[in-house]
């Protein structure tokens, strides 16, 4: 039997014990460091901050809302980052950037990526930030032009200048020969930024983007039929995040880490939508909120599609746009597809929903 004698000694090693733990958690609440003898784990001290540079697609706009958000609330400090933005614009070409060493990261097209690859540069997308393409066909609402097959003996703006406007070109044909369209049977001019010849009534349909030309066209007071090559098993993706080779070899940490906070900044406009309006205000060339707002509230369905993850990647999408790319001729040589991204970086983000 246990005497006495003995609870005692035990209670009062017991209380000895509590009480050590209570000064331990005290002490690591006070002087914000664990103790010798605490059951706590030691932290190491963060080193320097690690300056990169993000080559934006585009001008300052809400179309690049989420990296700005991950600045504004910290996201890239907390991952020990620095990141310094660089505008794009007429005459700068991202991946040129990331080859040249000027810029760590960029927001670029995938079939930009997926064509210097073909050329032997080795870019590699590590996120997809619009998961759905911004490229849509728009017919005027009085037009009777509804589907793809009504673009015959139509006049669609879709040629010209390939350089500046290769994804608009990419789709369009790709979704006429996917649904054995006869092209030769179609009225196809130059590509016209300005949309001129669609408000006068002289193109019957344009391609453009969803973030800006149909905004554009609301603003003239037209609401075009929108015919989306994606509802017709044409799936591009659009901004895409991409680095070197050698950057994801050689510091998958600060890739990592990058993506992780990029991806946040991104989900915060789901959750907080007027205050990513206010940040994107900060930085936008054009301080026209109503402008900007609208953009944002065009880019969310793409990038918060509601399927799997924002940022996500599929490797049937990317062989998708890599076929269709090969079939007009646009790759340099044929390479494996899988060398032009990972999902390495995908792995530990835990944002947006699934379905």
């Amino acid at each position: 039997m246990t005497t006495s004698n003995e609870k005692e000694r035990i209670l009062r090693q017991e209380l000895s014990r509590k009480i050590r733990i209570c000064i331990c958690l005290c002490l690591i609440y006070v002087l914000g460091f664990p103790l010798f003898g605490c059951e706590e784990p030691r932290t190491s001290k963060p080193g320097p901050m690690e300056e990169v540079r993000l080559q934006l697609k585009w001008v300052h706009q809400a179309q690049f809302a989420g990296f700005y958000i991950a600045q504004a609330q910290g996201y890239y400090e907390q991952e020990n980052i620095k990141v310094n933005f660089l505008e794009g614009g007429k005459g700068i070409d991202p991946a040129q950037q990331l080859i040249s060493g000027k810029a760590d990261f960029a927001v670029m097209g995938p079939e930009s990526l997926i064509i210097k690859r073909s050329e032997g540069v080795p870019l590699v997308a590590v996120a997809a930030i619009y998961r759905r393409s911004a490229v849509v066909l728009a017919a005027r609402q009085d037009s009777g032009i509804e589907r793809p097959r009504d673009f015959l003996g139509k006049t669609v703006a879709a040629g010209g200048d390939k350089s500046g406007i290769r994804d608009l070109q990419v789709l369009f044909n790709a979704l006429m020969k996917k649904l054995q369209v006869d092209i030769s049977q179609i009225d196809i001019v130059a590509y016209d930024p300005t949309y001129e010849g669609f408000f006068k009534g002289d193109v019957d349909v344009t391609p453009l983007y969803y973030t800006g030309g149909v905004i554009k066209m609301r603003d003239q007071g037209l609401t075009p039929n929108l015919i989306w090559p994606s509802d017709y098993g044409t799936r591009f993706y659009s901004d895409i995040l991409a680095v070197t080779a050698a950057m994801v070899q050689e510091k998958p940490d600060l890739v990592a880490r990058f993506v992780r906070a990029s991806l946040k900044g991104w989900q915060d406009i789901v959750g907080n939508f007027d205050q990513a309006v206010r940040i994107v205000l900060k930085y936008a060339r054009i301080k026209d909120p109503e402008l900007q707002k609208a953009m944002m509230e065009a880019m969310l369905p793409l990038v918060h599609t509601g399927r799997d993850n924002i940022g996500t990647m599929k490797p049937e999408i990317w062989q998708h746009m890599y076929d269709i790319l090969r079939e007009q001729g646009l790759l340099a040589h044929a390479f494996d597809v899988r060398h032009a991204y990972t999902l390495e970086f995908l792995k530990e983000t835990d944002t947006g929903s699934r379905k």
